[in-house]
């Protein structure tokens, strides 16, 4: 008789181990074994146990999530599936709490003859998280079968050998007939639902009117995106020689300077049409500005003119810095607001959590838990719909304290789905567009560019191991229907988002999974983390303006500039907002770390220790450049680290 060992490994966190009986058949490629209880002397699945058991023929070991709720007090039962059989189902059950929060239980299962190529079968009564099952064979061979999920009810699950498989690579009827059960089984539970060093706030609060601060923003604050160089000054924005010159130097003009890529602009055309809300029951005011910014000899990147309609007229001036001092402040300030909607609707919530939770949709709802693709991207889909739907019930329904108000998000999302293309979701692609690649103290770019190639990198790794030439990516019908899904369910099959609709070659996989990864992870940290540090001091973010803009000149003072600005309540609801977004949660997961090992053979295992080691040089890198920037003369002393490896999540979860 065969003889496996079998250990099982309980959640180590609250509630995560059980009382109840715990039982195990093994299914192999020969054969399976009898159902079997995993019940050893004394408590088997307590919290965070690890039970070693050797029953007739395979070892089972199983591990219980390790956080709040997660184990269980009900009966567990397992049948090993084979190619050559299954066990008997055998009840998970050694003496006292088995799969407590934490555990680590080990059982033994006996079948007469080998099982082959093994699918587990447990079969709680209730809820449990299972992290995972290790599967031990007569001779001595290690089977891993990742969980990492909540098994709740009377229901089997069925769990793949952990080795990631494109549906090539499963021969086995059995097998093949798992990964489309499990998918089948997934898009039912994941309905598709659709609706149209210094303290950077007190250096804010001291700093706020600089010019200097205002131009270092668009580099490397909320909304690094926005930016563009500007080779032409628009027609509808006519700022001229004589308006500028005093602001360039006698030793050059406007004309040279853009012609050299000196001068740029920060275009909020996307505003405009955009409905303004009520707060506190009056009508706020929304502008759709134009900004032009200047390279300055001594790399500073500084505002030029002002102007905030999307229309030139008399009523609708151009402020320059040399303008009365409130009137540059406030003209300044609507810039602010302005960056403030398209920062929180588009560049935020839509780039980030709303792509997310288009990726981790198709990815629960195309791809089975054995495809290297689910591997690789599961993790990076931690909290993300949880976060989500918790942020459509708070933060964008009706009411809020933004000047856009819900109808205006609704109509400024609408604006920006449509305007959304592949390759703005780049980083590479998107910093050649907008002419800023060669932007100098652009630490957003810089270390974007870095942990991009880094990502890149891993992930051309983890391809190349299951997807050997194009014709296998094409051939594969589970990551075809994945991306399908992305493309007609996340872009409402809009051609002219340069979305792929199908993969068709290797090299057109590894570049979307990169973007996708960065979205969830750099991105993300890159638009989130500062919102408090940029945002506690409220006229420098401010959320909504209660006076329309200014017709003329000559009329702003401090007292209008105060009733113009946010009232007390509206600032403290933005303010508390911000401050929870920013907010780094207790149980965070670093880029690149992955407690949950979804990959269980040593050649990804040894990629994703490569990708580390390179965030680590990263992160050196990032480390002492600023420490440099504490110690020279800047006009900015800040660090940048928002896109510091351990700092940046490896979801998008908050």
């Amino acid at each position: 008789m065969a003889t496996y060992n079998v250990r099982v490994v309980t959640g180590n966190f609250l509630f995560s181990g059980t009382l109840d009986t715990i039982s195990i058949t093994l299914v192999g490629t020969e054969g399976e074994s009898p159902q079997m209880a995993l019940d050893n002397w004394g408590l088997d699945f307590y919290r965070g146990a690890w039970l070693d058991t050797t029953m007739a023929t395979y070892n089972v070991r199983v591990v219980t999530g390790n956080f709040l709720f997660s184990g269980t007090l009900d009966a567990i039962s397992i049948t090993l599936v084979g190619t050559e059989g299954k066990s008997p189902q055998t009840a998970l059950d050694n003496w006292g709490l088995d799969f407590y929060r934490g555990a680590v239980s080990d059982y033994k299962v006996s079948s007469d003859h080998d099982l082959g190529e093994i699918v587990l079968h447990p079969s709680p009564q209730r809820v449990w998280y299972c992290n995972n099952v290790t599967v031990t064979s007569p001779d001595g061979k290690d089977f891993h079968f990742p969980c990492y999920q909540w098994i709740e009810g009377c229901q089997t699950l069925e769990l793949r050998e952990g080795s990631a498989k494109t549906p090539a690579m499963d021969t086995l009827p059995l097998l093949q007939k798992v990964r489309k059960k499990e998918v089948q089984e997934r898009q039912a539970s994941y309905d598709l639902i659709f609706h149209s060093g210094l303290l950077v706030p007190e250096y804010i609060m001291n700093n706020w009117k600089q010019d200097v601060l205002f131009g270092y923003q668009y580099l490397n604050g909320l909304n690094p995106r926005i930016l563009e160089r500007c080779m032409e000054i628009p027609s509808n924005f006519p700022v001229t020689q004589e308006m500028v010159g005093p602001f360039l130097g006698n030793s050059t003009t406007l004309q040279k300077e853009l012609e050299k890529g000196n001068v740029f602009i920060a275009d909020y055309r996307i505003l405009d049409g955009v409905p303004a809300g009520l707060n506190n029951g009056r009508l706020q005011h929304v502008a759709a500005p134009l900004c032009l910014l200047y390279l300055s000899a001594q790399e500073q990147l500084l505002p030029l003119a002002i102007q905030l309609t999307q229309t030139p007229s008399p009523e609708s001036p151009i402020f320059l810095p040399s303008d009365p001092e409130w009137d540059w402040i406030l003209a300044k300030t609507w810039v602010r607001n302005a960056d403030f909607h398209v920062h929180q609707v588009l560049t935020h919530l839509l780039r980030t959590h709303l792509l997310a939770e288009v990726f981790t949709m198709a990815t629960l709802r195309q791809l089975p838990l054995c495809h290297p693709v689910y591997k690789l991207l599961i993790p990076h889909t931690r909290y993300t719909l949880h976060i989500n739907t918790v942020a459509r019930e708070r933060l964008v329904s009706k009411g809020g304290a933004t000047g856009i108000g819900f109808e205006g998000l609704a109509k400024l999302l609408q604006k920006g789905t449509k305007a959304l293309t592949y390759s703005s979701l780049c980083l590479p692609e998107d910093l050649e567009a907008r002419g800023v690649s060669s932007l100098p103290n652009f630490y957003y770019k810089d270390d974007g560019l870095k942990i991009w190639a880094a990502i890149e990198s891993f992930v051309s790794g983890i391809v190349d191991l299951y997807y050997g030439s194009d014709q296998s990516v094409r051939e594969d019908p589970e990551l075809q229907s994945w991306i399908q899904e992305v493309f007609a369910k996340g872009f409402l099959e809009e051609e002219s988002s340069g979305i792929p609709s199908a993969f068709s070659t290797v090299t057109e996989l590894k570049k979307f999974l990169t973007m996708v990864i960065f979205t969830c992870s750099a991105q993300h940290a890159a638009v989130n983390s500062g919102q408090f540090d940029f945002g506690a001091w409220m006229p420098n973010f401010p959320s909504s303006m209660r006076k329309p803009p200014p017709t003329t000149k000559g009329q702003a003072n401090e007292q209008s500039y105060k009733e113009t600005v946010p009232e007390i309540n509206t600032t403290c609801i933005i303010l508390s907002t911000l401050w929870l977004l920013s907010a780094y949660p207790g149980d965070m997961i670093p880029l690149g770390n992955y407690p949950d090992q979804h990959f269980t053979e040593e050649a990804p295992k040894r990629l994703i220790v490569a990708f580390q080691k390179r965030l680590i040089e990263i992160f050196r890198g990032i480390e002492k450049r600023n420490e440099a920037l504490a110690q020279k003369s800047s006009p900015v002393p800040l660090s940048y680290d928002y896109l510091s490896p351990p700092a940046v999540e490896n979801s998008v979860s908050i």
